[in-house]
Order: structure tokens, then sequence, then C-alpha cells
């Protein structure tokens, strides 16, 4: 629609309504003056009616375009529409209220006239906005609509709960109807949503579904603690109901999401963390008006470290990968969300083990603080090619702190990982020897640069962890594999894993490894049957379950802190510092050096040994 249809149609749109708005402001003039003379208005009071109609109904027109009523779409009418409304026509009511007493009530409606006009005026209006929102949100289609909808328990009577109960009633389109609620609040117990009573707490869901005759129940709380999350979801499938949930309470404010677009329970919903609190100031000083640099800003986790430090308004932000693809995915996903406006984005296919490449980013980007992802983190992979993973993790690595010294770089951030504890893989290991040369390059005499690593474990949904796979493995129909009973992993969702890693940035001063808290380890086995229960199958039956073993380099459990450690508070509850003990560090260089000519001369046996000399706990796998 060009600019110009589109300014005639709001012309028509306003003339309309202002035609419609004095239609009803005439009418309900003329209806208070019949009331306040039971329909026999005296004649000097019907010349007065016609003296002061035209100036009265001008001034409510007034009021209504300033406390603008004629800007407000018409589809849409809640309580503070409602309140707009009334203030407008309650103002231009004390007006001429007190115009009448400014004249003594000389050629003024009575007192008794202007106070009814105000209620009729509001009255009429109100019905109007409610008409128009009834007919915005029920096509023809919901008008007639099969009448035998699913019947929905929504577990949650808050705001929430309340557009969602609103959505699903005045959309019949959706194939659900609102039957009952559930909430923890005993005040909301008993009483009524839209109509629709909260019948119990969330502990009583299956008795209230059964009285109900519910089928599914639609999860309304999503600010609630995934402990609580889960009990809901747990009891509802006890009784053999389906899940849904709405969506995350930040796409609702944001407008990214609507309350109608619920969508089934996923293991993420789960197996996540309460939300974090960050300290959004303290980042904020951290990269406002910085330069900023992310490797590996492809995969996972480095787009999601773009993302987020976007929101922080930095001077500019460099995003490489080595992948084309990943490159492309992330300008596609990520980038072309934010506005032109923004900070100044660049993109750049890099593989960071190019010394010289890394020297001319640098020179002409000249990076403040940089958050090293890059990384091979697949564990059976790297395990029959150690040349790599130690040329990727730990060559790559050194490279770039080495530029960043040499470019007087304000912060280095490298992205760890758990398995670099006590590691028993080669990925593991290397990730290991990227830490250690980090906490070289700290002390050596010349450096200005705060280096620092953060640890955590699996992120959900991330490229090769269990829940992609077991996804496929279901859509595929069975079976799931898992390596072993007993195998248990740490979980944390992207989001909450890069808010914490920005939140770890500013708290160090160089040399130290983070770790963050990773709360209560999760079985693997137990996220299979999770996944095969959220389905809608049955374990056993519909579903197989198969034990293939440990595959090389994999623990039956993670780690979280390496004997040389000593842990320490920080200032985050989710954040902990490890520093490091006064251990004999090698020469980075000299690591590389000896590495490599192993890698030149020998096979992957012989570059395991290497490394375990430079990391004595390092077990290799034993092939059997």
């Amino acid at each position: 629609m060009s600019a110009s249809i589109t300014q005639r149609y709001l012309n028509l749109r306003t003339a309309c309504l202002l035609l419609i708005y004095t239609v009803v402001f005439v009418v309900t003039y003329y209806v208070a003056y019949e009331l306040r003379f039971e329909f026999f208005v005296p004649l000097e009071h019907r010349i007065g009616r016609l003296d002061t109609m035209w100036w009265i109904v001008g001034l409510k027109i007034m009021m209504l375009a300033s406390f603008g009523q004629f800007d407000a779409l018409l589809s849409y009418f809640r309580l503070n529409d409602a309140l707009r409304l009334f203030g407008s026509l309650f103002v231009s009511a004390v007006l001429l209220i007190f115009i009448w007493y400014i004249f003594d009530g000389q050629k003024m409606p009575p007192r008794s006239v202007i106070l009814t006009d105000m209620q009729f005026s509001f009255f009429a209006l109100a019905s109007f906005r409610v008409l128009m929102r009834v007919k915005s949100s029920r096509s023809l289609v919901d008008w007639v609509a099969d009448p035998d909808l699913e019947q929905v328990m929504v577990a949650g009577a808050g705001e929430v709960g309340a557009g969602l109960c609103a959505e699903l009633m005045n959309k019949s389109r959706l194939g659900m109807r609102p039957v009952v609620f559930i909430d923890d609040d005993p005040k909301k117990v008993g009483r009524y949503v839209h109509g629709v009573l909260v019948a119990d707490s969330v502990e009583n869901l299956p008795a209230v579904a059964r009285r109900y005759g519910v089928t599914k129940v639609v999860i309304a709380f999503p600010s609630a603690s995934v402990k609580r999350i889960k009990l809901t979801t747990e009891l509802a499938r006890s009784i053999g109901l389906k899940v849904d949930i709405v969506p995350a309470l930040t796409d609702l404010v944001s407008g990214r999401a609507e309350f109608s677009q619920i969508r089934p329970i996923q293991p993420e919903d789960l197996l996540g963390r309460d939300p974090v609190d960050l300290d959004a100031s303290g980042i904020s000083a951290m990269l406002a008006g910085k330069r900023i640099l992310v490797t590996g800003a492809g995969g996972s986790i480095g787009s999601e470290l773009v993302s987020q430090i976007l929101d922080y308004a930095p001077a500019s932000l460099v995003a490489i990968d080595q992948a084309e693809i990943a490159i492309f995915t992330l300008e596609q996903e990520v980038l072309s969300h934010f506005r032109e406006d923004g900070p100044l984005i660049r993109t750049q296919v890099l593989d960071v083990y190019n010394k010289h490449e890394v020297d001319v980013l640098f020179a002409r980007e000249k990076p403040e603080v940089i958050f090293h992802a890059a990384a091979h983190k697949h564990v059976n992979l790297m395990e029959s090619q150690p040349g790599e993973a130690v040329r990727n993790n730990f060559f790559a690595t050194v490279i770039l702190a080495e530029a960043a010294m040499s470019h007087g770089v304000e912060r280095f951030i490298l992205i760890s990982t758990d398995k670099a504890i006590n590691p028993t893989s080669v990925m593991g290991a290397s990730k290991r020897l990227a830490e250690l040369s980090l906490l070289q390059q700290q002390e050596m005499p010349a450096n200005q640069t705060k280096f620092m690593a953060v640890r955590f474990g699996n992120v959900l949904g991330s490229s090769g962890s269990v829940v992609p796979i077991f996804r496929k493995q279901l859509a595929a129909g069975g079976p799931i594999t898992v390596t072993d009973p007993e195998v248990t992993r740490f979980f944390m969702t992207v989001q909450e894993a890069v808010g914490l890693v920005l939140q770890s940035a500013t708290q160090g001063v160089g040399g130290e490894i983070f770790v963050l808290d990773m709360g209560e380890p999760v079985k693997i086995l137990d996220v299979a049957r999770q996944m095969i229960a959220l389905s809608g199958f049955n374990e056993g039956t519909d579903i197989e379950i198969e034990f293939t073993g440990l595959r090389p380099g994999e623990k039956l459990y993670e780690e979280l802190q390496h004997v040389s450690e000593t842990l320490q508070a920080t200032s985050h509850p989710r954040v902990l510092r490890f520093v490091a003990s006064s251990e004999t560090v090698h020469s980075a260089d000299l690591m590389m050096r000896e590495l490599r000519d192993v890698m030149e001369r020998s096979g992957p046996s012989s570059v395991k040994e290497k490394m375990q000399v430079y990391i004595p706990e390092y077990k290799p796998y034993q092939e059997t």
C-alpha cells in the first residue's frame, strides 16, 4: 500500500469515527435531557439543548482525540482501553461542571444531564468498541466452527493465562476450548477468569482433569521455575494428557509471539534452569562502544554471543568462522534482525590458524574485546585425528592470543569446556592445552591483555548434543541409542551459557578460569525416556532404548574441578572462579614446536603420548 493510499485510508477512517462519535454524543445528550425531565422537556430547556449541543459535543470529541481514541485499534479493547475512554469523558464532564459553577448555570445544561450524558456516552462507545472487538475476533470460520472442540486446561491464571484463555475463546478455529484453570495462588482458586473457573492447585491436576474431561494441558506460566513446569508436565503425562506451552515471556513482551502460538513441551523446557539475573550494567560497561571480535561465530555458542553482544551497543562487531555456510547462516538468521543504524557489523570467512590473515584482521579492525569460540568439539570424531584437534583448538588459540597481546586487546575470553578437566579425550586435552597457554600468556612481561577462560557443559540443542540426535531417532521410529545407563552430563541452554560467559568476562582481571554453575547432572537415560514420553510413545513397546557402550574418549561423569585448582566465589552466584596453583606451565611456543614435530613424524598415538607430557592428568582412551 503506497503512502498516499495509506493516508487516504487513515483520513477516511478518522472521518467515519468522527461521524460515529458525533451521532452517539448527539443521541446520548438528547436522551439525558429526556430522562432528566421524564420525557417532557420544557420549551426553554429544549432551546438550551439545541444551543449547547454543538459545543458540548465538540468538547467531548476533542477530549476523545486528546486521549488517543481516534488512533486506537478498534479490534483491541481491554481494561486499559476502557480506562482511557472513561478518562476522556470524565474530564469533559468535570470541565462542564466547572463551567456550570462559573456561570451559575446560565446557558448551561443541568448538572444531572451532564453526569447522565457522561454515563450514557461511555456505555455507548464501550459497547461499540466491544462489538468491533467481537467482529474482528470472530470470522465466519469462528462462528460456524465445529462445537466439538478440544477441552483444554490452562495451567496458570495470571496475565499470560488470562490472555491465552481470551485468545482461545475468541478464536474457536484454533480447535481448543479452555474449560478450567489451575494455579498455585490460593487467592485465585475458586474465582473466575473470563468466566472460566480456577478450580485447584497444580498438585491436584489429575483430579481436576478427570472432573472436567480435559484432553490437553497448556502451561501458561513461562516465567515459573523449571521445577514447576516439570512437575506440571509429569502430572499431565501420568494420566495420558498432551502438554503444550506458551511462548517465552520475552517473546510475548517483545511482540515476536502471540498467546495463541502454543507449542508442544520440549526437553529443553524441562532440562533448562530458572532464568539468570545478569548484571546488565557491568556487561554494558565492558561492551558498549567497544570493538568486538567473535571467532567461531557461526556455531551455536558463537551465534548466540553475536546476538547478545549486539544488544549492548558495541561500536563494531566482527564475526569470523572458517566455515562459509556457518557465516551465511549467521547473516540470514541472526544479523538480518538488527537495524541498519545499529553497530557496524562485519563477517569474514577466516581460519584463525592462519597467522598472517589474523594479523591483517587485527591491524584493520583493532578489536578491544575477543570472544574465542572457534573449536572442534565432537569428542569421538577428534579421537581418531588428534593432530586436527591440537591444531584447531590449541595452536589457533596461541596464534590468536599472541596477536591479541601484540595489538593491545583489552580482554581475551576463551570458551572452554568441562571436558578439559582431568581429560580422557583428545578434544578435552586440546582445550586444556589452550587454557594452559592463556595462563602462560598472561604472565608474559609485556602483556597488557586480560586473558581468561570460561568452562561449561553441554548446550541443549547444539550440534551433536543428545537432544537433536534423539529427536531424529524418534522420527525414524527408533531405537534411541544411549552409551551407558549410568552416563550423566551437565546441561544448560545456549542463552544461559552465553549470558553467564558475558557476566564472567566482566569479573576477570587476567589469569582466571571461570566455571559456570551447571546445576545437577542429568542422566542421559532419563533424557531419552523423557523424550519418548513427550512424543507420545511408550518405552519398550513403541520405541526401544539400546545401550551401545561408551565411545572413545567419553566419560561416565563430567567433573567440575581440576586437582590443581582452588575454587573461589565471585559476585555472581552462578559463576565460580578457579585460580590455578603454582604448577609449572610449559611454554606455549615449546609445546607447539614439539607437538608439531610429533604430528609430522609420527601417528595419532604418539601425539596423545606427547600431550600427556604437558597434561599429566590426561588419561587417553585405550582401545581393547
